[in-house]
This record gives structure tokens, C-alpha cells and sequence, in this order.
């Protein structure tokens, strides 16, 4: 049986915002005033509200100002999904891995606005934590972090076949595990649970329910832009494979591989511009 390794808590200040944002009317000064009250959390969130991939007309300068800009159910998302990072800031992860990650969640966001018509909070979530089980197994298993470098060419089905013959358990389970913990919704846990079993799914020889599917979709696309522009989800690295799934997750949203490309260029486009400015 797979087992369940130690999952953070939520964090206090979590706890604290979730408090404010039940409110009515929910003060955006308090929450303002409870993230600083963690600078370096303050500055991540800056940073991803500002990462190119979402977007925005004009960089925030404040948490007042994001809010104003992006609305305020879609800036707890990120603190949410931000949290997580924090979270794990003991791990040996290199910068790059959360950066990728802010990345990947950006572009699950835009693809679900343009496309699905599902949530682009719920994308965006799933998008920054997606490989959230990666930190979870080095920390309770230091080797891990040889384990996954090792096995850079592996198909992610395999990947988790491996994983729980080493470990007993894998970290796409381990991530999900966290999201339900946290509360973050079952087509979060789901999604993140089903990546090994992406191509199944995508192709209809596995159930699952449409938001699940179709999140699935965006995430696919997603690290396969990511990948292309950054180089690093070092266990997605199967091309083959990932090209086989791109097509199946272009085809499940009805996305030809012309629009794809044009997107994908023009992603890359503004994101250089704003990246330059």
C-alpha cells in the first residue's frame, strides 16, 4: 500500500487570509499587511504576479495594486500556491524548479481563459503544483534528488511505476495528498494525482470527470511550453511522448497544431518584450 509521507500544514498566515477573504467585504489592506509581515513571501508574490506569462498591462507595485489589477479571488489563489514554495524553502530545490513553476501556472491560467471556460484559479493552482510531491519525497527520502535527476529520459507512467517500487509511494500521490490537505479543491488533487495517466485519460481510455480532462489538457500544453522555453521539467524530458500527449491535449480542446504554434509564439514574444523592459 502507498504510504502517506508527513505533508506540511497549512501555515498560520494561510489560515489568517483565509479568515479575511470570508468576509463580506474582505479587507485588502489586512491582507496586505499580514503577507508582509513575511517579506520574502511578499517578494514572491510580487514576482510571480509580475511574471510575464500573466499578463498584466502594467507590473503591481503593491498588493493593493495586484488586487486591483487581477481581482482579489485570483490573488489568494496565488498566495495559496505560493504558500507551498515557502513552505519548502529547507529543500535543496534550485531556484530555477519554483520558477518553472510560476511559469507552468501562468500559462495553465491564460490557456484556460482562452479555451475552456473553466476556472483560471483552479488552473493556475494546479499549474504551480503540480510537482509540489517532488519537495514532499526529498524530504522525507534525501536520495530522491538523485533519484528524479537519474531518471531525466523516463516517461512519467514509468516514472511512477519506479518511484513506488524504490519508495513504496510516488510524488505525483504525495502531491495531491498536499492539495486535498489544504483544501484546494478534488479537480486540483485529481488533476495532479492523473498526470502519469495523462495520455489514457486524454485519449477516453480511462474515465475521468470533464474538469479533470480538460484541466489535464491545459496542463499538458503548459509544461510543454514551459519545457520548450525553459529546458527544465527534468522528468517530462520524453519527447516522444510529450509530443504524443501535446496532440492529445490540443485535440481534447479542439486547438489545431497552426493556433497552437501561433500562441505559443506569441507567448514566447511577449514574454521576451516584457522580460526586456
Amino acid at each position: 500500500m502507498a504510504q502517506s509521507l508527513i505533508i506540511p500544514p497549512r501555515p498560520e498566515i494561510l489560515l489568517n487570509i483565509q479568515q479575511v477573504m470570508r468576509d463580506e467585504d474582505p479587507d485588502v489592506n489586512e491582507i496586505a499587511r499580514l503577507l508582509k509581515e513575511d517579506i520574502s513571501l511578499y517578494s514572491i508574490f510580487l514576482s510571480a504576479a509580475n511574471s510575464p506569462w500573466m499578463g498584466l498591462t502594467q507590473p503591481a507595485t503593491s498588493i493593493e495594486h495586484a488586487v486591483m489589477l487581477m481581482g482579489l479571488d485570483r490573488i489568494y489563489t496565488m498566495i495559496q500556491a505560493i504558500m507551498v514554495r515557502n513552505t519548502f524553502q529547507a529543500v535543496p530545490l534550485k531556484e530555477h524548479f519554483w520558477t518553472a513553476a510560476i511559469d507552468v501556472a501562468g500559462i495553465c491560467s491564460d490557456f484556460a481563459n482562452r479555451f475552456s471556460g473553466f476556472d483560471c484559479n483552479q488552473a493556475y493552482s494546479i499549474g504551480m503544483l503540480h510537482n509540489v510531491g517532488i519537495p514532499i519525497m526529498i524530504q522525507e527520502f534525501p536520495e530522491f534528488d538523485e533519484f528524479i535527476k537519474g531518471h531525466e529520459q523516463t516517461p512519467i507512467d514509468l516514472l511512477c511505476v519506479h518511484e513506488r517500487h524504490k519508495f513504496e509511494t510516488d510524488h505525483y500521490l504525495q502531491g495531491a495528498l498536499m492539495a486535498r490537505q489544504w483544501n484546494l479543491g478534488e479537480d486540483v488533487t485529481q488533476t495532479i494525482r492523473y498526470q502519469p495517466i495523462a495520455d489514457r485519460i486524454l485519449s477516453g481510455n480511462k474515465e475521468a470527470s470533464e474538469s479533470v480532462a480538460t484541466y489535464l489538457a491545459i496542463l499538458t500544453i503548459a509544461k510543454n511550453i514551459s519545457a520548450e522555453f525553459r529546458g527544465y521539467w527534468s522528468s517530462d524530458k520524453h519527447e516522444d511522448r510529450n509530443s504524443r500527449e501535446t496532440e492529445m491535449a490540443l485535440n481534447y480542446l479542439h486547438i489545431n497544431y497552426n493556433e497552437f504554434h501561433e500562441i505559443k509564439d506569441d507567448i514566447f514574444d511577449e514574454y521576451m518584450s516584457k522580460s526586456s523592459a
